[in-house]
């Protein structure tokens, strides 16, 4: 009777931790692979609160962007410089480029401070350090605030759905198309 009621235990056990991973916050898989042929965009960032960061990407040129052509990466809240990058699938060359910093209402996180962003493929690279980061992006107004004079996102609101958002702006496409050497985006 006693090894029944143990094996029952463990069985509703092991259901309840696969019902909390199914539920829990989407995160970015491992990278383990870094390879040059692989187009990689990055952030150095501070960002004081745990979260997560979204990017999107498409590759027909328009700003139709959705949850099959994105990527998440975890960020472990830290007072100090962070390096946040995400590796698109294999033969994946974008068009253009979005970035949300943050998941879901968050009350807790704090405004998020973009010191470089750069694009990297086969060897070149696309950077900018600072405020030149929006020669490639334009906040989303309605849920984003940048600090005057600086690269600081804020959160318009602290109970809105989404953190900073970054939509690409033209220059982004032909910094793409440079480094790219003008590869068709797949």
């Amino acid at each position: 009777m006693n090894s029944k009621l143990s094996l029952v235990l463990l069985i509703a056990l092991l259901s309840i931790s696969c019902k909390q991973e199914n539920n829990s916050e989407p995160v970015a898989p491992a990278v383990t692979d870094v390879r040059d042929d692989i187009f990689t965009v990055s952030f150095d960032l501070m960002v004081e609160k745990d979260d997560n960061m979204h990017l999107y990407y498409t590759t027909d040129g328009t700003i139709n962007f959705n949850e099959k052509q994105s990527l998440w990466f975890p960020v472990n809240g830290n007072s100090e410089v962070q390096n946040v990058f995400f590796n698109l699938p294999e033969g994946v060359v974008p068009s253009l480029i979005r970035v949300d910093f943050g998941y879901g209402k968050n009350q807790e996180q704090s405004n998020v401070e973009l010191k470089s962003f750069q694009m990297k493929f086969n060897g070149k690279v696309a950077e900018a350090n600072g405020t030149e980061i929006f020669k490639y992006f334009t906040p989303f107004e309605p849920y984003t605030e940048i600090v005057s004079g600086s690269s600081i996102l804020k959160r318009k609101s602290k109970d809105q759905d989404s953190g900073p958002i970054l939509y690409p702006l033209e220059t982004q496409s032909e910094q793409i198309n440079q480094i790219t050497g003008g590869l068709s985006p797949n």
